[in-house]
Formats: structure tokens, C-alpha cells, sequence
């Protein structure tokens, strides 16, 4: 038997994360029978035409993992951290498996480590001795450099790029096209807007935006 797993979130982000599941099948990378998608679970979904066309069930809310077998893991599908964190503290504590799912075109240096339950998508280039926590999120085309660290349910999106000796608070978000310089740190929570060009240190719970990247306000 493959492994089998629920994607929690039937939004973009949950299709986002079926496309790297088919690839890493089609692969031949998901062990012998492959990973089986039993189905996926969103409370505030309640259908979805986009996901009935592939073939793949909407079971319910979140609380339907509890009536599904414990061998049946799960993923969070849910493009924001503080989001995917408060998902884990309910789920995570049933004990079932959160398997790391890396498309297969990812290139990961040597020395890269991560963590249960994290993304990797498609055209991704993470360099050597990276460190990424729990259910962490790493977009289509970014890139992430050497001897960088991500905490926990850090998002980053799709075309960021992010430079060597980063560090990265948990919950950090980092907008679509953003920039980090070398060996910035990026406070828990904090939020770097589309486009934004860090240049400095981050402080936690702060929105930086524009180029170079400023606090909203100042």
C-alpha cells in the first residue's frame, strides 16, 4: 500500500499542492503504489468544480480527519502560515504523518533539511545548508540560498528571492517577487509586500513594503 494523505484546504493553494503530488507520482518518486489522495478537507469550502474535474473528493470540514483511518496523513494546503499553524495545533496533535512533498524538478543543495509537512513547488532552487521548519511553503521559481533558515509555517511565494544567511521568523510571509539581502533577519509574522527589496532587518509582526522595503506608515 502507497501512502496515503488529506490536503487540508481546497483552495489555490490545496490545487497548488495535487499538481506537486501528480508530479512527484508521475515521477515514479512516491514509493511503490504511489501517494493516494483520499480527498481533501476545507471548512469553508463546501464544493468545488475544479477539484471534482481531476477526480479528487471534498470530504468535508477539518474535523472530518478524525473519522478517516490513522494511517491516512495529511498536508496543509493553506497559503498562510499563522493560518496553517493554528490548523496544526488541532490536527497535529492526533500524531498522524505530514509527509514533505518536493516536486521533482526542485534542486536542493547538499546540506538542505526539512521539516514535516513542508512544500516545495515546481522550478524551486534551494542551495546548500538551508534549514526549513514545519510546514513551511516554498512557491513556484523562488529561490532560497545557501545557509538560510526558515522557522516554522513560514510562506514564501511565488519569484522571491531570497539570499544567503536569511533568517526567517515563524509565520514569516514574503510577498510574490520580493528580495532579501544577505543575512537579513525577518521577525516571527512579519509580512514583506510584492516586489519589496529588503535591505534591512525586519522587526516581528512588521509589514514592510516598496523599494528599499519600508514599515506601512513610515
Amino acid at each position: 500500500m502507497g501512502q496515503r494523505l488529506v490536503v487540508i484546504g481546497a483552495g489555490g493553494m490545496g490545487r497548488c499542492v495535487l499538481d506537486v503530488i501528480d508530479a512527484i507520482n508521475a515521477a515514479g518518486q512516491g514509493g511503490d503504489a504511489g501517494i493516494e489522495v483520499v480527498g481533501l478537507l476545507d471548512d469553508a469550502v463546501a464544493s468545488s468544480d475544479l477539484l471534482e474535474a481531476r477526480g479528487v473528493r471534498l470530504l468535508g470540514g477539518v474535523d472530518a480527519l478524525d473519522e478517516l483511518p490513522a494511517d491516512v496523513g495529511y498536508v496543509i494546503g493553506v497559503g498562510d502560515g499563522v493560518t496553517r499553524r493554528r490548523i496544526d495545533v488541532t490536527v497535529g496533535a492526533g500524531g498522524r504523518s505530514s509527509p514533505v512533498l518536493v516536486h521533482p524538478n526542485v534542486h536542493l543543495g547538499r546540506g538542505v533539511t526539512l521539516g514535516d509537512g513542508t512544500i516545495v513547488c515546481s522550478h524551486v532552487s534551494i542551495e546548500n545548508n538551508v534549514t526549513l521548519g514545519r510546514h513551511v511553503h516554498v512557491n513556484q521559481n523562488s529561490t532560497v540560498g545557501h545557509d538560510s533558515v526558515a522557522a516554522d509555517f513560514v510562506t514564501v511565494s511565488p519569484l522571491v528571492a531570497v539570499s544567503g544567511g536569511v533568517g526567517l521568523g515563524e509565520a514569516a510571509f514574503l510577498g510574490t517577487g520580493s528580495s532579501l539581502n544577505q543575512g537579513l533577519q525577518v521577525g516571527e509574522e512579519a509580512v514583506v509586500g510584492a516586489g519589496a527589496a529588503v535591505v534591512k532587518d525586519v522587526p516581528a509582526h512588521t509589514t514592510v513594503v516598496g523599494v528599499p522595503a519600508r514599515p506601512i506608515g513610515s
